[in-house]
């Protein structure tokens, strides 16, 4: 992939991450034996639901670093509309799509809903980061779709909590617990303390470079100790530790912007080496004989999430959205919500803790479909959108 990263994301009409997913995928059943007990132990499912958390730690450093923080001083509204109410309704949409297709109960389909809900940064990334689309689409849409994904993986936690402690406890116990611990610590707990470690990571990162005791290559190791360092911490914690290293990153990034550094574009290069194998193991964990249990429901329930879940209510929102200035910014962003690594993640959270195994065989499919529609999609789709604003300036 290093080899031919040019090759895949500007000149063919799929994505890196595509291309590991199908080839984890072709391998596979070929690894039979090796990949499912020996290479991962007595729970394969954990060892992914592990590398997951940790892909997710050093994707959303790796865009918080990437992000102008210019952009969330002018934009910040619209951020909260896309998490505050389009994460809502996108929620809300998934669970109407699972009671739909696949007849469970109300909690089961809301927790599916949720599973889905969160935009993915690892595929989002690998949109809205290529050549193509630096050239054709418009920066603060990209950077809109990037903020989004980073932080509404961290946010989708309140409502996958809610219904696993519906299934798992009273309903007044589930409520306090969700309030106390889910809202209150581990979603605004998570918030202020990483927020200022990446405060105080920022301040000590600029004081050491202007003696200088670092130099600007400091800063890659700095940014995937800084993720690692808070995962782990508010893990340890009990806290959400994708959110965290989200909100430190970009605490930090805002510090570092009083002085001059050439080193934040190379933060894609240590987050393509740990974005990229976890859908090589996705593809290997690919349950293809529940899916043949799912027949025709699960592939319609795939299909309508990844079709009707976001596009028809970023639609609606554009008027609300400033950074989206066309119909066909908001046709955009709203196509480009991949299902990916964040979903993988809170699958195999909720099976583990409710029980309900078939969350992971749904979940992956629908990841597959995502990813293989979303990948093969974003360079035509980029390439249209900036043929169509290039054509509106010349009339103009």
């Amino acid at each position: 992939m290093g080899l031919l990263a040019g090759l895949i994301s500007n000149r063919t009409w799929i994505s890196e991450v595509t291309l590991c997913l199908l080839f984890g995928a072709a391998i596979g059943p070929l690894l039979n034996y090796v990949a499912k007990s020996e290479l991962f132990g007595n729970d394969q499912y954990r060892t992914l639901q592990e590398v997951a958390r940790i892909t997710l730690g050093i994707a959303v450093m790796g865009t918080a670093l990437r992000l102008p923080f210019s952009f969330l001083r002018r934009y910040w509204r619209d951020l909260a509309v896309v998490l505050m109410i389009g994460l809502v309704l996108m929620w809300l949409t998934g669970a109407a799509f699972a009671a739909l297709f696949l007849g469970v109960g109300v909690l089961p389909a809301l927790l599916i809903g949720a599973i889905v809900a969160p935009t993915d940064p690892v595929v989002a990334a690998s949109i809205v980061s290529s050549r193509v689309a630096d050239e054709k689409v418009p920066a603060p849409l990209r950077h809109l779709i990037s903020a989004e994904s980073a932080a509404n993986d961290g946010l989708g936690l309140l409502f996958v909590m809610l219904p696993i402690l519906l299934l798992t406890k009273s309903p007044d116990v589930a409520i306090k617990d969700w309030l106390v611990h889910v809202l209150m610590w581990e979603v605004a707990g998570a918030i202020l303390i990483g927020g200022a470690i990446g405060w105080a990571a920022g301040k000590l990162f600029v004081w050491a470079k202007k003696k200088p005791y670092s130099e600007d290559e400091s800063l890659l190791t700095i940014g995937v100790a800084l993720s690692l360092t808070v995962l782990a911490g508010l893990e340890l914690l009990g806290s959400d530790g994708i959110l965290a290293v989200f909100v430190a990153g970009l605490m930090f990034n805002r510090g570092i912007s009083e002085i001059e550094t050439r080193q934040h574009h190379l933060h894609g290069a240590i987050t393509r080496f740990f974005d990229l194998p976890v859908f090589v193991l996705i593809g290997v964990l690919l349950p293809w004989s529940g899916w043949m249990d799912l027949g025709w429901r699960g592939v319609a329930l795939a299909l309508a999430l990844v079709a009707l879940k976001r596009l028809p209510w970023w639609l609606l929102l554009k008027p609300w959205i400033a950074s989206l200035k066309r119909r066909e910014e908001a046709l955009f962003a709203g196509w480009f919500g991949p299902i990916g690594v964040a979903a993988a993640y809170y699958a195999l959270l909720g099976q583990r803790d409710t029980g309900l195994h078939d969350l992971w065989t749904i979940t992956s499919l629908v990841i597959f479909v995502s990813v293989i529609l979303h990948g093969v999609s974003a360079t035509p789709l980029s390439q249209r959108l900036g043929a169509r604003l290039a054509g509106e300036a010349k009339q103009q």
